[in-house]
């Protein structure tokens, strides 16, 4: 049986959200974080499908017409907005286009996730999801803790996969099994160091690093002795493999609450005609921006002010999970 990840860039079905709400823990920032959620949905609905999760029936009417039309509501619950680690990954199987379930553990069990750990199985009971696998289901997993090029090698962090808060009882070459068995990956790039003060996540890749193409790498890099070691580490990476890899300085320091925030601009959306970046109203926002313009030559690059996102410890790519062409039952109307 050949499985194949795509990459993020490969050509998308739709990308999923979670709609903010008094019930989830924005409460107390409900206002502003759903300004950056409109805005955010209104970019995505622009150019492509984009669906959205809610258990409210009114939404609807904060979008225009023309928006609508590329924008399919599903009324659900769930406990979290943060899409990326518990919706299913597009994956190829034997040239079927397949959500792939995993478990949802919240992130080590920090917070409650019983609900999301639910949503793959509803997409597919309503109709929404044509095939679905759950052969690993047992398998911790989240989405933004790996990184695929699209051509069998993924990115990964120590800190995150081998954390004793996910599959306990699996050793790194079982947890690499798992990997390359429910994948279908050739290598497994495991990154040992690399940090974001503030980060609850146990430093998931997509804060980190990224792939812009089959070869090119960004990454995160500031003054502190986690990420200088992360970029020592890249640089033999990127030798032995061939990469080129692309730093882009993290903004100044952000606090909430006298917490640090892990504001990082590698935390972007890859859409099918669109790279959507976080800013954060700081100096290196154009900076960051310049690089991701001349790493997709092909997409518009849309700056997105995230800094109410990062009050909670993530930021765009957090927020969403793309769905890989053919995987979606369609009509979904």
């Amino acid at each position: 049986m050949k499985r194949v990840l795509p990459a993020e860039w490969e050509y998308q079905d739709a990308i999923i959200i979670a709609w903010p709400n008094q019930f989830t823990d924005w409460n107390d920032n409900l206002t502003s974080v759903l300004k950056t959620y409109i805005e955010v949905a209104n970019h995505i609905s622009q150019t492509q499908l984009l669906i959205i999760l809610s258990n409210q029936i009114n939404i609807k009417q904060i979008f225009n017409p023309e928006n609508l039309k590329n924008i399919v509501m599903i009324q659900s619950d769930y406990n979290d907005t943060w899409t990326r680690d518990y919706i299913g990954l597009s994956v190829l199987i034997n040239k079927k286009p397949t959500l792939l379930d995993f478990k949802f553990n919240g992130w080590g069990n920090k917070f409650e996730f019983e609900k999301d750990n639910q949503i793959n199985y509803q997409l597919v009971e309503k109709g929404f999801i044509l095939n679905i696998d759950s052969d690993f289901d047992d398998f911790i997993l989240e989405g933004g803790s790996i990184e695929s090029n699209g051509l069998g090698t993924i990115l990964t962090t120590e800190k995150c996969l081998l954390n004793k808060n996910r599959n306990s009882k699996l050793r790194k070459d079982q947890i690499e099994d798992q990997l390359k068995k429910s994948l279908g990956v050739k290598k497994i790039i495991w990154i040992k160091n690399g940090e974001i003060i503030g980060d609850d996540t146990d430093s998931h890749i997509d804060t980190l690093v990224r792939f812009c193409n089959t070869n090119t790498l960004v990454y995160s890099i500031d003054s502190s002795e986690e990420l200088q070691k992360l970029e020592y580490e890249l640089k033999g990476i990127s030798k032995k493999e061939d990469y080129t890899i692309i730093p882009i300085h993290l903004p100044k320091n952000k606090v909430f609450n006298k917490n640090r925030l892990p504001a990082t601009y590698v935390n972007f959306i890859i859409t099918n005609h669109k790279i959507l970046v976080p800013t954060y109203n700081d100096p290196n926002d154009i900076t960051a921006i310049k690089i991701f313009t001349e790493l997709f030559p092909e997409r518009e690059i849309i700056g997105i002010d995230s800094t109410a996102l990062i009050k909670q410890g993530g930021s765009l790519h957090c927020i969403t999970m793309q769905f890989y062409k053919n995987i979606l039952n369609r009509p979904l109307r």
